[in-house]
């Protein structure tokens, strides 16, 4: 058996902005199919078209490149590229047509790099506990979800990259992040297939490139107790391929993340997905599990006939896959593209602020020192993020409200925390801005604190739950995203420059439970 059919079956990360030497051995010895790219390799995103090449070169083949380009949350192109709204920002503009135009801009940008694949859109149903998802998703109802999918997927493949729904079959609902350990999700099959499913059936109706699996167990459709979906023969064979008729790649979620090592092996976990269906074995960070996981597949296809099959299934699903990858040789320069598309970001943003309620005498916002902004330190809560840690959002601020004062507070300080930074100056009037002080009850505990004796206007930044259990403040809404066009957006919603929108929410607004 040829090391280099097995190779084909892999994306993997490398560390640093240039691969080791030992990664590229490895490329070459494997014939290595993909790779997956994240802000660590791109501190200058210019360097990675000549870094592809040496990648290439090393694996003799056209490689997919992947990356998890999301928008909002999750970017991993952060200069050069344009900050693009999260999926749920996108679903609040009520505008279809936006964003499908957000997302063909997203390919545009990627191509112009050489990324071919965005594990994108998050197809998943968003439940307010939810650690892991939030503004990732396009909304809380199976329909929204579907119908701003496909919005994304049309956009990213009309520019010619491969488009993936994720995380099947749907693990909004989880209570747990994947990244750190095991969620269950105890549905009936009745119930994930009229409600988690229903995205996921409508991508696949939608020509969807690629499907990414959960490291989630759903006892409804797997029998063996806590094996993680990204295992199970029952659901990426029998539902997905059988039942659902999906032809496209079947990717795993990270074969690194908690809640495959807790309980298996990296390298056997990769066998036991292959075995299971998938067609493209993700390890994003760590070499030797990379190679113990090829070396595993390996033996089992010279000593099985059905593993053997299993790859003549996957090779032709990878290479149908490639051939759908726009092949330019001359694409636009990424400084061009992100200069071009900044009106279409501008728009999309300005649409996507929302208020849930609105005392007139709130907005606009006084430019004085009476004002005090409460802001929150802006850094990765949940693993899939990469880390911000400035006084980016400080400066943004002081740039729209340069008489205001402003404090800075951790998004996991304790209530006294907050509030003693927050009275170490003199105010009569806060903006407070919270990150999913949902998770993070501190924040709303202070708030409700401060707002007894101040006029207090509560913006949430990130996941917009937070505000639902802020009765105390008259003014209150969300910007579904911490990145400079939502939080210019916001401000000039602020200074009375854009009409304030109280409707078409992405999520339900009347539901104000939290658990």
């Amino acid at each position: 058996m040829n090391k280099k059919q097995i190779g084909k079956l892999f994306i993997i990360g490398y560390q640093g902005e240039e691969p080791s030497d030992d990664f590229l051995s490895f490329v070459e010895e494997w014939g290595i199919g993909g790779v997956i790219v994240f802000a660590r390799n791109l501190s200058d995103p210019l360097k990675f078209p000549d870094t592809l090449k040496k990648i290439e070169e090393a694996s003799g083949t056209k490689l997919f490149t992947a990356i998890d380009q999301e928008g909002g949350l999750v970017l991993r192109i952060l200069s050069h590229g344009s900050l693009f709204p999260s999926a749920m920002a996108l679903a609040a503009t009520n505008d279809r047509n936006l964003t499908e135009n957000v997302y063909k801009a997203i390919g545009e940008e990627m191509l112009a790099l050489g990324l071919n694949w965005n594990l994108a859109p998050v197809l998943d149903i968003n439940h307010p506990s939810n650690p892991g998802i939030g503004a990732r998703s396009f909304s809380d109802t199976p329909e929204k979800v579907a119908e701003f999918g496909i919005s994304a997927i049309r956009g990213l493949q009309s520019a010619g990259v491969l488009a993936c729904a994720k995380h099947f079959p749907g693990k909004g609902h989880a209570q747990k992040d994947s990244h750190l350990t095991l969620p269950t999700i105890p549905y009936s099959a009745e119930r994930l297939r009229s409600f988690e499913l229903f995205p996921f059936k409508k991508a696949i109706e939608n020509d969807v490139a690629a499907i990414m699996t959960s490291h989630v167990f759903f006892p409804a459709f797997e029998k063996t107790e806590n094996l993680p979906i990204t295992l199970s023969k029952a659901v990426l064979t029998d539902l997905l391929r059988d039942e659902l008729k999906f032809k496209g790649l079947v990717i795993t979620d990270d074969l690194e993340m908690g809640a495959i090592t807790e309980s298996f092996g990296i390298a056997q976990a990769a066998l036991d997905s292959f075995m299971a269906g998938a067609d493209q074995l993700l390890i994003c960070h760590t070499l030797d599990q990379q190679r113990l996981a090829a070396e595993r597949v390996l033996k089992e296809i010279e000593s099985n006939s059905r593993a053997g099959q299993r790859l003549e299934e996957s090779l032709e699903r990878i290479t149908n896959a490639k051939n759908r990858i726009r092949t330019n040789s001359q694409e636009p320069n990424i400084d061009h593209l992100h200069e071009q598309h900044k009106s279409l970001i501008t728009e999309a943003s300005e649409k996507s602020i929302k208020f849930l309620t609105v005392d007139k005498n709130d907005i606009p916002v006084k430019n004085d020192k009476d004002t005090l902004f409460v802001l929150p330190l802006i850094s990765s809560l949940v693993q899939v993020e990469e880390e911000h840690k400035d006084k980016s959002l400080e400066n943004i601020v002081h740039s729209d409200f340069p008489l205001c004062q402003t404090v800075i507070y951790n998004p996991k300080a304790t209530k006294d925390e907050i509030i003693n930074i927050a009275k170490s100056v003199s105010s009569s009037k806060i903006v407070f801005m919270t990150y999913n002080g949902h998770l993070f009850k501190e924040q709303i505990e202070a708030a409700k604190e401060l707002s007894k004796d101040k006029n207090l206007i509560v913006i949430a930044l990130r996941n917009p739950y937070d505000i639902f259990e802020c009765d105390f403040a008259n003014t209150k809404g969300a910007t579904f995203g911490f990145r400079t066009p939502a939080i210019k957006a916001l401000l000039k919603v602020l200074k009375g420059n854009l009409k304030v929108s109280t409707d078409n929410w992405p999520i339900d607004t009347t539901n104000k439970a939290i658990a």
